[in-house]
């Protein structure tokens, strides 16, 4: 078939070949609204569980950004980027290639989608066998082009655990396994609200950059399970076979922990290391800068970096920044990182 050259060409395709009656489902995720619309529940359930307590009940009129996904058999040649369109990003399995305000994700044979950032729409499709890996469809499918039209709206995500006290927020940039988790769960169990465990979004207004929740389930090895004794008290974990994780949602732990916003005033750049005891290494801004450019997810679209960069360096100034140094002995550093956050 020839190529699919326009978001409508998509939909229309999308709809005209959809298995079942199509799902529509609007999200306001703190003033930017989306409305996702496909064919398949497990679709719809996959970013349900992504954007989880920013649904809304009522239809949106307007959203700011709509995306479409469609299940398919069988991936064809149509909806792949034209013939030498520049690669944007390669991530593993995902791919990312752009033209103009247009972007093409290509996760290797089981997932096509096509975004127009200047309408803020996007629309693809997916094998209907991998429907079954949630995480997939909403980390991989749906989530990075989604993510870039959120920038388009003034939302920029940050890879990093957030929490609170008193309009404080406290931020913990790192990449999987750098232990944003484990400290969630000790701080929300000393009384500190809860933003994220992974992902937040920054906002800036007069130059002041707010840290904005984004609460996905928290996933945990078993190893952490281990670690973390209290973690027995959960009565239900979703097991995530396609990443080998267990998740759950921390308000069933710690319930009414989840926080709205909070002003970053410490940023804590967490490394485990092998040793029993714990340090902080203080920053300067231009290292943690440096750092933090790492965790910006600065890789859909050049047209964002520049304010983007603007906003991570407002945050850093406005921030106590240090490497953590995470040891062993959990009570020590438990004792240390609740020591610096509450000013003591």
């Amino acid at each position: 078939m020839t190529s699919l050259n326009t978001i409508d060409k998509i939909i229309e395709y999308g709809q005209r070949s959809s298995s079942g009656k199509l799902i529509i489902s609007d999200y306001n995720v703190h003033g930017v609204t989306t409305r996702l619309i496909t064919d398949s529940t497990k679709v719809s359930q996959a970013v349900d569980g992504l954007l989880d307590g920013f649904k809304t009940e009522a239809a949106i009129e307007d959203p700011a950004i709509e995306f479409s996904i469609f299940s398919r058999d069988e991936l064809d040649g149509g909806l792949d980027a034209p013939e030498g369109t520049p690669l944007l990003y390669d991530w593993d399995a995902v791919k990312i290639l752009h033209a103009g305000d247009r972007r093409y994700l290509q996760l290797d044979r089981r997932g096509r989608v096509s975004a127009d950032l200047s309408q803020s729409r996007a629309a693809g499709f997916v094998l209907r066998e991998s429907l079954d890996y949630a995480w997939l469809i909403s980390h991989q499918v749906f989530y990075p082009l989604w993510g870039q039209m959120m920038k388009e709206h003034g939302l920029y995500p940050f890879h990093a655990a957030g929490l609170t006290r008193s309009g404080s927020a406290f931020l913990f940039p790192g990449r999987s396994g750098s232990g944003k988790s484990t400290l969630s769960l000790e701080l929300v169990g000393s009384g500190y609200g809860f933003l994220s465990d992974d992902t937040v979004f920054l906002r800036e207004s007069n130059e002041v950059v707010d840290a904005l929740s984004f609460p996905e389930e928290i996933n945990v090895t078993d190893e952490t399970r281990k670690l973390i004794p209290e973690l027995d008290k959960v009565k239900k974990f979703n097991i995530d076979t396609f990443r080998q994780k267990s998740s759950f949602a921390i308000e069933s732990l710690f319930p009414a922990c989840q926080q709205d916003s909070g002003v970053p005033s410490i940023i804590m750049f967490p490394e485990v290391t092998g040793s029993d005891s714990t340090a902080f290494l203080p920053m300067t801004r231009t290292e943690a800068l440096a750092f933090s450019m790492r965790f910006g997810f600065f890789f859909i679209d050049p047209s964002t970096t520049g304010r983007h960069f603007e906003i991570l360096s407002l945050l850093v100034k406005q921030a106590q920044c240090y490497r953590l140094m995470t040891g062993t002995n959990r009570e020590e550093w438990r004792r240390m990182v609740t020591s610096l956050l509450d000013g003591s």
